[in-house]
């Protein structure tokens, strides 16, 4: 006998129960035996009750919607923590081997109905890590792409996000909070080096950093 019983098909449902760790999902049962757990949804879409009769075809059905049903509350949970961006998402999914047509179809419903927006996903994160992480457009791009964000929005959004922010504030910011490290260096070029690598490693662009870079220097030995 298998595990779910579906051997035992065409048959009718003998009872249908919620379960006792989950009043949104139901157990259907055939000749007294499980059959399959689905959810509210399913239940309703498929009028299953007493006497219904599920053959092997609507067995599989069931199977499917069950599946999508699946996919589509792990992205809810997940969306309800955070944003994510539509790569990220489907990254997850597939690790938890869910059939890439039934995570593409949730990831496209999703999008259609504005859970998922790369674009909006871009913005957000490239104004929190210009402000608030102090990382510079080169990183944050790395960092878009690595997400699946396309070249056009992640440009667009660093673009935006670097808009009114002033470079050399936020280079003598920096800095000056590593100040103490830069000192210990004593030869001038080594220590240029030092404060140029740190700024690059942070993602700033080699042009921005020579621009403002003997002033930075400067600021040290104030």
């Amino acid at each position: 006998m298998s595990k779910d019983n579906s051997d035992k098909l065409p048959a009718r449902i003998t009872s249908v129960q919620p379960q006792k760790n989950n009043k949104n999902r139901y157990s259907i049962f055939i000749n007294d035996a499980f059959l399959i757990g689905v959810s509210e949804s399913t239940l309703l879409e498929y009028k299953l009750g007493k006497g219904v009769e599920v053959t092997p075809f609507l067995f599989k059905k069931l199977q499917k919607a069950e599946g999508r049903h699946a996919v589509k509350s792990y992205c809810m949970r997940m969306l309800g923590r955070r944003d994510y961006s539509r790569k990220e998402l489907f990254d997850k999914l597939i690790k938890k081997e869910h059939p890439r047509d039934v995570i593409n179809s949730v990831l496209d419903e999703l999008e259609q109905k504005g859970y998922i927006d790369d674009r909006s996903f871009a913005e957000k994160f490239a104004s929190d890590k210009s402000r608030l992480n102090n990382w510079g457009p080169a990183k944050i791009k790395a960092k878009l792409y690595k997400k699946g964000i396309s070249k056009h929005d992640a440009e667009q959004s660093i673009e935006q996000a670097f808009a009114e922010l002033n470079l050399k504030e936020i280079f003598l910011d920096l800095v000056a909070k590593k100040r103490r490290r830069f000192l210990r260096e004593e030869d001038e070029l080594k220590r240029k080096k030092k404060v140029f690598d740190y700024l690059s490693r942070k993602g700033y662009r080699s042009d921005s950093i020579f621009k403002y870079l003997d002033e930075l220097l400067e600021s040290l030995d104030t």
